[in-house]
């Protein structure tokens, strides 16, 4: 565990100039193993790259993404993006990723972006956050239910796009 484990938290948005240490962080949790799933849906994919994040924008005006910090460095982000779905269309915060440096988990740092990311959304009158979790992982499907997320009635079907 680090030594600063105990230094104030700050929660601010997420920056183009963060990618390089958001895709650092992501890869001291690629190989997590996961309770119950043999592989991580993480360790079916290659590294996270700079183009993958700097497609997504961050900064930028659907980005919802936020950066934590403590003893002066980023220690966890939550990648989100402002999302038009459904019938009929409806403005949705989506979560895509949530990941904390490993020698600050269980301290609330994830709560806090999570809670960053729902004010933004209702300062921008989104109504909905959504987070893409898989069914298997019953470990963060329970720590979003505490956090006062439900199960959506929504099902994702996925083909590949192959020939």
């Amino acid at each position: 565990m680090a030594s600063g484990n105990k230094s104030p938290i700050n929660i601010r948005p997420m920056e183009r100039g963060d990618i390089d240490t958001v895709i650092s962080i992501y890869g001291k949790i690629r190989d997590e193993k996961i309770p119950g799933v043999k592989r991580s849906r993480l360790s079916y994919r290659s590294a996270l790259t700079y183009a993958e994040v700097a497609l997504t924008d961050p900064g930028g005006p659907l980005d919802l993404s936020f950066v934590a910090e403590a003893d002066g460095k980023a220690i966890g982000f939550i990648w989100s993006r402002l999302a038009y779905v459904g019938i009929p269309i409806d403005e949705v915060g989506i979560i895509y990723m949530l990941v904390i440096d490993p020698d600050y988990q269980k301290r609330g740092i994830a709560g806090k972006l999570i809670e960053a990311l729902a004010k933004r959304c209702r300062d921008r009158g989104v109504k909905t956050v959504r987070a893409i979790i898989d069914e298997r992982h019953w470990e963060l499907q329970n720590y979003f239910q505490k956090l006062g997320f439900h199960r959506s009635e929504l099902v994702i079907y996925t083909k590949a796009a192959k020939g």
